[in-house]
């Protein structure tokens, strides 16, 4: 048994760094679409222009391969349910794009931390993961624990206590949301075998959602979008391949991982990439405190902690 552990750890080392670069192009995604739906004045429109962008992608890259082509008629044998993980990558999109120009993208990480630790332990016990079920041990809670502890210390900075409350909780639920996604993509990504077949199934259902609340509200309120990025803001339409780059990995890495520590690692991505992005572009009126960067030190050490023996 020991050995079989030994030789099963070099595996999780890779898929713990996948992890953490995945977790650094969400950041540099909620960055894109904060700035998009500046552009757009709509936070709905900006989710669905990167969804969409992100929908195009990952079809061209099914399309592109025969093995794809083939897996696909696999997935009107998943479950339904576990169809849906998709809905928790378009709250994510939606929520980053509207609390991003208002928070920064690290103030707007710290809070989706919280959502997706309590939602990874949550998701990890009741075993809807691919892997099953993964015991509250020690580690997994104490990981957990330091990543909590690391969004107190960064909202001590302040720039979170002059947000909406109403935004926070979106942000948190959102943060809980991903944690859900992860878990079903893996599942899907288990059941077909194909990691970009699985990406295609979250990318259609969350394209579809998105697209089914801008009607609502284009007919409640109309649409009346500001500004369309021009060909010198091309990167604006960045935000749906790095998010379809993000749900591939994730759905390969979350059997290796558990759906907590991938959170966890993914976190540490986020963090990283979002005190980099806040100090090279921060966001009006808000500026990046020493906590937060402290905070994004101390879920790493989450991460280590998550992962070592009972």
């Amino acid at each position: 048994m020991a050995a079989t552990a030994v030789r099963a750890e070099p595996a999780v080392r890779p898929a713990l760094a996948a992890a953490v670069l995945s977790g650094a192009a969400v950041a540099l995604q909620q960055q894109v679409n904060g700035e998009l739906k500046s552009s757009l004045g709509n936070a709905l429109l900006a989710a669905v222009v990167s969804f969409g962008a992100g929908l195009v992608c990952v079809a061209v890259a099914v399309l592109a391969r025969p093995a794809a082509r083939a897996t696909w008629p696999a997935v009107r044998t998943v479950p339904w349910w576990q169809r849906l993980g998709g809905l928790g990558g378009a709250s994510l999109v939606a929520v980053g794009a509207a609390a991003a120009p208002k928070l920064g993208v690290a103030l707007l990480t710290v809070g989706l931390v919280a959502g997706t630790t309590t939602g990874g332990l949550v998701v990890d016990r009741v075993g809807l993961g691919p892997g099953g079920r993964h015991a509250l041990t020690a580690p997994r809670v104490g990981g957990a624990l330091l990543c909590l502890l690391a969004v107190a210390v960064s909202v001590q900075g302040g720039g979170l206590h002059a947000a909406a409350p109403l935004l926070l909780v979106l942000v948190v639920v959102a943060g809980g949301a991903t944690a859900l996604q992860q878990a079903l993509n893996g599942r899907v990504r288990a059941h077909t075998r194909d990691a970009s077949v699985a990406t295609l199934v979250n990318f259609l259902i969350g394209t579809t959602a998105l697209v089914l609340a801008l009607a609502v509200q284009s007919a409640l309120s109309g649409l009346h979008p500001l500004a369309w990025p021009g060909p010198d803001q091309w990167y604006l339409y960045l935000g749906g391949p790095l998010g379809a780059a993000f749900v591939a990995t994730a759905a390969v890495v979350v059997r290796v991982l558990g759906v907590l520590r991938l959170g966890l690692a993914v976190t540490a991505g986020q963090l990283v990439g979002a005190v980099v992005l806040d100090r090279a572009f921060p966001a009006p009126g808000t500026s990046l405190a020493l906590t937060t960067v402290l905070g994004a030190a101390l879920t790493l050490v989450a991460v280590a902690v998550s992962g070592r023996g009972a």
